[in-house]
């Protein structure tokens, strides 16, 4: 189970970045790992480990569902990235 959470961390940091089609600062991908690891968990947790196009997929489809902090995380991200 700990291996699964770990990876499930890495892995909305990969999936998130991937997503967004940018890359990612090292700031990015700790806001984004500290406000999504429940909801990548809870939305998309029953994946396997590895960033693709379901995982993607998983995050898109939940956009709304997401908690506020990672919906902000993820808004924040793609701001930095338009300027």
């Amino acid at each position: 189970m700990p291996i699964r959470f770990l990876t499930s961390v890495a892995l909305v940091a990969a999936s998130t970045a991937t997503a967004f089609a940018a890359p990612m600062s090292a700031d990015d991908k700790a806001a984004l790992q500290q406000q999504c690891t429940g909801d990548f968990t809870t939305f998309c947790g029953d994946l396997p480990p590895e960033d693709g196009p379901e995982t993607q997929a998983c995050f898109e489809k939940n956009m709304s569902k997401l908690s506020p902090g990672c919906q902000a995380a993820i808004q924040s991200f793609k701001q930095g990235k338009k300027g």
